[in-house]
């Protein structure tokens, strides 16, 4: 990030300075107040049950010297550099716009219900014949994408993750990033429980396009139900990827062949093709790596060596992360949980060649008032399309998930990790893989780290 002044700032946000000197210079953006150093500028935010501003003296104490603040009442220092502002959120995204306005790279926006962050990690690959700045971490919100943007330096182009979980977020969040192209994974059922219907999902996924020129690109998976045919915008051309072989989309793939429920396939990008050697799970992997290939052909990079580049991709920990025992294989996919992500995970179980296939559920959270018969359509999904020997569940919901389980599946439900990992200790054989999923406070990665620890597994 370049160096800016507090005058800069107090003129980003409408701001007044209300102690300093208008010519202090920060260079990074902080809302964590243990990160703080002499560099940054301090963005206490006001949230439902804490408020930041009560860190000011010890940031100052740190040594930072630069902050805004939302109340004129604080800890005020004549080196301590404050500039006064109605809402130090809506002050960060200001600066955002600044900062945003600024910089010359191309940003590509990556938005969906499920696989934004793979996406962004293929994408990023895809580009690597160029210098590319991505997300980092999870910044991907109306705070941590001003956050993002911030440490952009002298990269030649960026991918920039855009999340949202409530109505008007994502509005707020493309007016700060300003997508020279975008791509949209799919529309699931993730934060139902806040926009009530895939409709209004999809809705709202689509401000995305809020600050996208005339004449930008935007990438949508026609393998999804809500994307094949949208509502269209004026001025923005669409371009359509499918996984599935639809040759009427401009990007699609074929020969697709699993090994262990890895997938290899060949991509069709316009007129030329490519074959592509993944080393992640499942099929949905195939509309990541060629929406990826799509973003490198539109800024003109060669696609064989995109492709090369995806092979370097071997996901995230606690997201569908393979773990080999002695014995016992582990699919880790804990991190969270949504309708369409557990039945891709699940998916993965019927490529496995194993003495058993296990799956172990937790509640998928966030879901609403159709949370129950969500549940249950996991249970009908896996009897459609997978035949594992166990499913076992933890959680009151994903007891749902077990009511018509086909009967030759051995089932059972738990109520707390602790007596699922007492059963499975002595459950588990050689020659077992097993898929953990469920939503991020179900906590089941506590699970796999004690199913690592097994002694009988341990190679």
């Amino acid at each position: 990030m370049k160096k800016i002044s507090l005058k800069e700032l107090a003129d980003a946000t409408g701001g007044e300075i209300i102690s300093g000197n208008e010519k202090a210079i920060f260079s990074n953006i902080v809302i964590d107040s243990r990160q703080v150093d002499k560099n940054s500028l301090f963005v206490p935010i006001v949230g439902e049950k804490n408020d930041a501003h009560k860190f000011l003296d010890s940031v100052y104490e740190m040594g930072c010297r630069v902050a805004i603040s939302s109340k004129r009442d604080i800890f005020l220092r004549e080196d301590f550099n404050i500039v006064l502002v109605d809402d130090t959120t809506k002050a960060l995204q200001s600066l955002g716009k600044y900062i945003r306005n600024k910089l010359t790279l191309p940003l590509v926006g990556v938005t969906g219900s499920v696989g934004k962050t793979t996406t962004r990690e293929m994408v990023a690959l895809a580009l690597s014949d160029l210098k590319v700045f991505k997300t980092p971490n999870n910044f991907n919100s109306q705070v941590g994408v001003p956050i993002t943007l911030s440490r952009i330096n002298d990269e030649e182009i960026g991918v920039i993750e855009l999340g949202m979980s409530q109505f008007g977020e994502m509005e707020k969040i493309a007016e700060i990033v300003k997508s020279d192209c975008a791509l949209v994974t799919n529309i699931g059922t993730a934060h139902i429980e806040n926009l009530h219907t895939r409709e209004n999902i999809r809705s709202e996924k689509f401000h995305i396009m809020d600050g996208m020129k005339e004449g930008s690109v935007v990438f949508l998976n026609a393998d999804n139900d809500l994307l094949e045919n949208p509502p269209k915008r004026e001025g923005i051309i669409y371009k359509y990827f499918s996984a599935k072989g639809n040759t009427d989309c401009d990007f699609y793939a074929t020969d697709i062949v699993f090994e262990n429920a890895i997938p290899k396939f060949t991509a069709h990008i316009g007129e030329n093709t490519v074959r592509v050697n993944l080393h992640v799970f499942g099929e949905h992997q195939i509309s990541n790596a060629l929406v990826a290939l799509a973003v490198a052909d539109h800024y003109k990079l060669s696609i064989e060596s995109a492709a090369k580049h995806l092979e370097e991709f071997r996901g995230f920990a606690h997201r569908q992360e393979l773990i080999k025992l002695k014995g016992l294989t582990i699919i880790d996919d804990t991190y969270n949980a949504s309708p369409d992500s557990m039945k891709a995970s699940i998916s993965i179980l019927e490529g496995f060649k194993a003495n058993r296939k296990i799956a172990i559920l937790a509640d998928m959270k966030e879901l609403g008032a159709d949370e129950r018969k969500l549940h249950r359509e996991i249970g009908d999904f896996i009897n459609e399309n997978v035949k594992p020997d166990a499913v076992f569940t933890v959680g009151e919901l994903a007891k749902e998930i077990l009511l018509n389980i086909d009967p030759y599946v051995f089932t059972k439900s738990f109520d707390d990790n602790d007596s699922l990992e007492k059963f499975i200790s002595e459950y588990f054989k050689d020659g077992d893989v097993c898929l953990l999923k469920g939503s991020n406070s179900m906590k089941l990665f506590d699970v796999v780290e004690k199913i690592k620890k097994y002694e009988k597994f341990i190679c």
